[in-house]
């Protein structure tokens, strides 16, 4: 590591603040997670060529919810130093809940700036180093060297060489039948008026014949979904680790996009129409117009313009295929990535519409979200800029154990049981990759 330990400098004092530095590093034959490590967060969109990796801690701040994120950044005082040549900003990860008491245990919100961060970006690999408060400079020097060495020996191990593990499932919750109950609930509310859409949503815990390996279930979510956005996050012995199709906002230098992701059918091969019948399904436009015209009323308010498509696309991953519509626009200069966040989630994708009599339902109903499911994760840099993407198709592992969760919208052309047969297929996603991770 002496290419570190002859350029990182002393670090200077903060006191409540932070101060980060970036360092160019050599490219080096590297895995693509450091996930044997404890305590990591990373995020990455494998097609687009970006990867954040992030360990240890230089400030963290717990959130009760979504709401309170959206004031994070400006509370902090965030100064960085370039080492030498050109060096990106520094990035905090942050994530929330979908709202309410999370049965998992994990915090309504959390943003992190970690002692140190890897990003690799269009083929240039920085490293960012950051403290706060006020511990003796040369103590936090070299526990950054120390976090280095650690981090480029995990990324060049090789992940280990093991069998796949046969799953079990151990609870689901609801139960089929309480679930069907719940969807003829919600369309007999949509034929009263009372609503236009619910998100409905289900749990499964499974385990394995041998405890999880992260960094295996990475690998594979990276190798069958590049185009998804697949980020962990660590709390504690329980590691949250997904690969999100929807984008829910993104940021940079004031362009922003939000995904409408709305209407599902399966994939297969023995029947090349099903693509086509989804794109004319009138049940699936009808769920899909509802969330983009929302995300559209949501934005236009933060835009100076905004481009929303006439007509959805299709977005295919793995077994299933979705209608897309990509939205962007220009923010307006006071506004920025935190303030589209919290403008947008939940979209009806996730809740329904109207919104709070969509929620009050779900209270009704007695349905709760777990370990993050349906909330967002993602990354901020100094400047503002970053992404949030919507926590799906998504695993939170703890040793032997693996807690999924899955939903669909329900309209009032729903059915239970196809719905119920959704979900199913939202869950094998991930329990095809936990086969192997």
């Amino acid at each position: 590591m002496s290419f570190l330990a002859d350029r990182l400098p002393l670090p200077e004092p903060c006191g409540d603040g932070v101060v980060s530095y970036s360092i160019a590093v050599p490219s080096l034959p590297l895995s693509s997670s450091p996930l044997l490590l404890p305590d990591v967060w990373s995020w990455a969109r494998p097609s687009e060529g970006l990867a954040l990796i992030g360990i240890g801690v230089a400030l963290q701040r717990v959130y009760a919810g979504p709401d309170e994120l959206a004031g994070a950044m400006p509370s902090i005082r965030w100064d960085h130093r370039v080492l030498e040549g050109e060096g990106d900003r520094p990035v905090a990860f942050l994530g929330h809940g979908f709202g309410g008491e999370d049965p998992s245990g994990l915090p309504g919100g959390l943003l992190r700036i970690p002692s140190l961060l890897m990003r690799y970006q269009s083929g240039r690999v920085d490293m960012v180093f950051s403290h706060s408060g006020d511990d003796e400079p040369a103590d936090v020097r070299q526990s950054w060297l120390d976090a280095a060495d650690r981090l480029l020996l995990s990324l060049q191990t090789p992940l280990p060489s093991l069998s796949g593990t046969v799953l079990a499932r151990l609870s689901e919750s609801p139960t089929q039948d309480v679930f069907h109950r719940r969807v003829e609930a919600v369309t007999s509310a949509i034929a009263e008026g009372r609503v236009e859409k619910v998100v409905l949503s289900r749990r499964v815990v499974v385990a394995g014949s041998r405890p999880f390996v992260p960094a295996r279930l990475v690998a594979a979510l990276t190798e069958q979904h590049p185009s998804c956005a697949i980020f962990t996050a660590s709390f504690g012995s329980n590691i949250l680790v997904a690969a999100s199709p929807e984008r829910l906002v993104a940021c940079r230098d004031r362009r922003v996009e939000s995904y409408a992701l709305a209407g599902t059918a399966r994939c297969d091969s023995a029947d090349p129409f099903l693509g086509g019948r989804l794109l004319c399904s009138a049940k699936d436009r009808h769920e899909h117009r509802l969330v983009v015209g929302w995300i559209e009323e949501a934005l236009r308010g933060l835009c100076e313009t905004l481009d929303v498509p006439a007509e959805p696309r299709r977005m295919t991953l793995g077994k299933l295929q979705h209608l897309w519509t990509p939205i962007s626009g220009v923010l307006r200069p006071d506004a920025g990535l935190l303030e589209a966040a919290h403008a947008l989630h939940p979209t009806p994708a996730v809740a329904g519409l109207p919104l709070a009599t969509a929620r009050q339902i779900l209270t009704d109903l007695g349905e709760t979200r777990s370990g993050w499911y349906s909330g967002a994760l993602g990354w901020i840099d100094r400047g503002g800029d970053g992404e949030l993407d919507v926590v799906l198709r998504c695993a939170l592992l703890n040793g032997y154990l693996a807690e999924l969760s899955a939903g669909g919208g329900i309209v009032g052309a729903s059915q239970p049981e196809a719905e119920f047969a959704e979900t199913e297929l939202k869950l094998q996603t991930m329990l095809d990759a936990l086969q192997v991770a």
